[in-house]
């Protein structure tokens, strides 16, 4: 917010010097930050990655969020070894396809991502 106010500012001095606007146009501002926090006494900071005001203004009240916004969980991630890494793809698509389901295979290692 605070680059706002004085991107604002700067841009208002400028059309008055140049005669765009009249002096009077620098009254019309938007609010600074503290006379926005000023209307707002309870507030509630939701961010993935709180910064340090949000840190100290939510004091020790600060919850993790464990649900996903959308309902959606997170997927169960299964690590297999390389070596069969063909084989476990074919086996999991004709599982698949034998229960008339759909697959898409986008890659399989990282290193096939790249290519």
């Amino acid at each position: 917010m605070a680059g706002c106010i004085a991107g604002d500012r700067a841009r208002k001095e400028t059309l008055v010097e140049y005669g765009f606007r009249l002096p009077s146009a620098l009254d019309n501002r938007p609010m600074k930050f503290e006379e926005f926090e000023a209307l707002a006494p309870q507030t509630i900071y939701v961010s993935a990655t709180p910064g340090n005001y949000e840190l100290e203004k939510s004091g020790d009240e600060v919850v993790d969020q464990v649900v996903r916004p959308t309902g959606l969980l997170d997927p169960i991630i299964e690590v297999r070894p390389v070596a069969t890494q063909v084989d476990d793809l074919l086996s999991e698509i004709r599982a698949r396809s034998a229960i008339n389901e759909r697959v898409l295979v986008t890659t399989l290692t990282k290193r096939m991502a790249r290519i």
